[in-house]
């Protein structure tokens, strides 16, 4: 047994499987032209966020590796707060993030921000 391994799972809502598949081929459609579109001046860029990261600080400083002895980073945090981040306008065919914004709000005001870069 290990008790600090553990593995999350999320129970998905239920989906039109007819419609998600239709819109993951779209995607896929333009993700793959990505390079092509390119090369006519045509950017295809994506946004994505990632929400509710914890902005943790260890509260002892992490041991380095020594031989004969792993790292070891001390369990206890200072928890600081809760931010949400808006990575965006990957230059698709070349992989490449414009730019990215953290912040402890997601709101219709972050997301126009960031999308008009």
């Amino acid at each position: 047994m290990r008790p600090h391994r553990y593995k999350g799972w999320l129970n998905a809502k239920p989906q039109d499987p007819v419609a998600f598949a239709e819109k993951t081929r779209e995607i896929s459609r333009v993700y793959r032209s990505a390079p092509l579109l390119h090369s006519l001046g045509v950017h295809v860029v994506s946004l994505d966020e990632m929400t509710g990261i914890q902005a943790l600080e260890r509260l002892h400083p992490t041991l380095p590796m020594r031989p004969g002895l792993v790292e070891r980073r001390e369990f206890e945090y200072i928890r600081h707060c809760t931010l949400s981040l808006i990575a965006g306008l990957w230059k698709v065919a070349i992989g490449k993030i414009v730019s990215s914004t953290m912040a402890p709000t997601r709101n219709e005001t972050d997301f126009a921000a960031q999308s008009s870069i």
